[in-house]
């Protein structure tokens, strides 16, 4: 094969990279004998895959499919039954899925000329072969018969589909042999990204933004080429052969096979992903052995280099899907749930997840958590979310039953509940809303939340207008009991002297009082007696069947009257005098039924 002149070697440029060659001799840089950003002679995809349930979910052809859920879902496992399909057919007898559709395009001569440029060929006994992982040495007429004869690939199925575990991610990226490029074609990354200076700088990048140091190929050390760690030397030689300091400088740094786990598994995928040969990956929890902002950018390298193929994540990590998110692919969420022996798919395909992304307050909070919990528990504000949570972890510390694995999130008031229900509800997430009591004084907030929990706002509307014209009377003064109360409780909180700040609070004290006023802070039994009170028992029961929670006593501080104060303070105080841990009072009942409708909206 012939060099590549320097005056050429800037176009060389395949991933899209930019590369500078001046530290490769001219005797050692070479054109490589596939462009990796080409469109292949021959392609492999995925369809549609078919769910025992009887979902079944159409693809894309390119990009990112996220198979997220509970422990012991399925995920792992619909991974192995798509490599099991395409390998044996319909034959193959999933688990987790009943059929996978697949369709190839490439004729019998497409084939032959796919398997000299993506294979490793040698004259054997004065016979061609391909070296086929999983299959050995075999001639180019039996890879082609495989790729002729549907349904199954057989023994070639590994070669365009990488189904990367815990195992083999740590060892994708050992050192493979050396070989004689005048006569084989690189098998693997690293021989590739030998002979390709763009291919080896992409995988620098990578590890530069994973890891802060350099990565790069080692061409001199013998019988195998390994990535060697850290700053490459200067290339020293005298007309193009390497002097002994330089080869001693390069044996001196550590390989790849040598880091940690995560450093390994990280770099292994990524070299799969920009220099090999496969088509579709199967990728089993990609964020082991990572911390979370690496999983972030794995999650978003992988999608960014999917552009030109299939790739199926199986994650336990919000920071993967995130990081898939922010690049600019298509995107399919899978949530699965299993139920027993069926397993249960809600599928967020890539318009609905680009509408949720879209939204800032969604993006930058931990809602996609949900898809790894039974039940998301969704509030009003943060305070409100420390405060149900420490007390759910009371409750079900003392309970026989299983614990619930909740997510308490916020979303940063009650207009923004609707969207991040439906988002949630999209991928079945089970979801209670909580919210508090002034939540039913306009119509259309309280429909939006309903109709999004999938109630019937119609059967519950007569009953908010009974309590809206009650609670929405004219002003009148407050009365010498509630100012007592408000004045005692900002006092509290006011210094001494009084601020001007403080007297303004307490001003605003002695001003009219509306009903919805007293139901704020009082609840349920703010309300006038008789027909409005029935019509709020009536009203809070139907809305909790669908996941709506309506605080008792009106809003969460009143659940600990005698503690002053306002939000985030007030919590604070409240969780540092171990008021929460009371086994008796509203706020237990209340959790209390909290975990009960989170576990009949899990079981639907």
């Amino acid at each position: 094969m012939a060099c590549v002149p320097k005056s050429q070697r800037g176009r060389l440029t395949p991933l899209r990279f930019h590369i500078t060659n001046r530290d490769y001799p001219d005797s050692y840089v070479f054109a490589s004998t596939r462009q990796l950003g080409d469109i292949l002679s021959l392609t492999l995809r995925y369809e549609s895959i078919t769910f025992n349930s009887g979902t079944k979910v159409d693809l894309p052809s390119e990009g990112v499919v996220i198979f997220t859920g509970p422990n012991n879902a399925g995920k792992s496992q619909a991974l192995r039954d798509i490599l099991g399909y395409v390998q044996d057919g319909i034959e193959y007898g999933g688990t987790v899925l009943s059929a996978a559709e697949t369709t190839r395009s490439g004729s019998s001569d497409d084939a032959q000329a796919w398997v000299r440029d993506s294979l490793s060929v040698k004259m054997i006994d004065g016979t061609e072969r391909v070296s086929v992982e999983g299959w050995g040495d075999v001639t180019p007429n039996d890879v082609v018969s495989y790729w002729a004869n549907p349904p199954g690939l057989g023994p070639l199925t590994r070669t365009f589909v990488l189904h990367a575990d815990g195992t083999t991610r740590l060892s994708a990226g050992n050192a493979p042999g050396n070989f004689d490029y005048r006569v084989d074609s690189p098998s693997h990354p690293l021989q590739r990204a030998a002979r390709n200076p763009d291919l080896e700088a992409a995988i620098n990048s990578v590890c530069q933004a994973a890891f802060g140091v350099d990565a790069f190929v080692d061409r001199y050390a013998g019988s195998v080429i390994p990535l060697r760690i850290g700053t490459k030397p200067p290339f020293q030689h005298v007309d193009g052969m390497p002097l002994q300091g330089y080869l001693d400088a390069l044996a001196a740094l550590p390989t790849l096979e040598t880091q940690g786990d995560g450093f390994k598994s990280f770099l292994g995928l990524m070299m799969q992903l920009l220099g090999g040969v496969h088509q579709t990956l199967l990728i089993d929890e990609p964020e082991a052995f990572l911390h979370p902002p690496q999983a972030r950018l794995l999650g978003r390298l992988l999608a960014t280099h999917a552009r030109d193929k299939q790739v199926f994540l199986a994650t336990h990590s919000s920071g993967i899907v995130q990081g898939a998110l922010e690049a600019d692919v298509p995107v399919t969420i899978i949530r699965l749930r299993r139920d027993r022996n069926t397993s249960h798919a809600a599928v967020l395909d890539d318009a609905a997840v680009t509408e949720l992304w879209s939204d800032s307050l969604l993006r930058y909070s931990d809602v996609l958590d949900g898809l790894f919990h039974d039940a998301v528990v969704v509030c009003e504000s943060d305070s409100d979310c420390r405060l149900y949570s420490a007390v759910s972890d009371i409750v079900q510390s003392s309970s026989s039953d299983r614990s619930m694995q909740l997510l308490f999130t916020h979303c940063g008031g009650k207009a923004r509940l609707p969207m991040v229900i439906k988002a949630l509800r999209a991928v079945q997430v089970p979801v209670v809303a909580i919210a508090d009591f002034d939540v039913l004084r306009e119509a259309r907030d309280v429909q939006k939340i309903v109709e999004a929990l999938g109630g019937d706002w119609g059967e519950i509307q007569t009953l908010q207008r009974v309590i809206a014209s009650a609670l929405s009377d004219e002003g009148r003064p407050p009365s010498r009991t509630a100012v007592s109360e408000a004045v005692a409780d900002r006092l509290l909180t006011a210094s001494d002297p009084l601020s001007r700040v403080d007297i303004d609070d307490i001003r605003k004290l002695l001003k009219t009082e509306n009903g919805w006023d007293r139901a704020k802070r009082a609840g349920m039994s703010g309300l006038p007696q008789g027909e409005p009170t029935a019509a709020a028992e009536t009203l809070v029961s139907k809305v909790d069947e669908h996941g709506l929670l309506v605080v008792p006593v009106g809003e969460l501080e009143r659940f600990f009257p005698q503690v002053g104060g306002h939000g985030p303070s007030w919590v604070s105080e409240v969780l540092e005098q171990d008021l929460h841990a009371s086994t008796t009072g509203a706020v237990h009942e209340f959790v209390i039924k909290l975990l009960s409708t989170a576990r009949r909206l899990n079981r639907r």
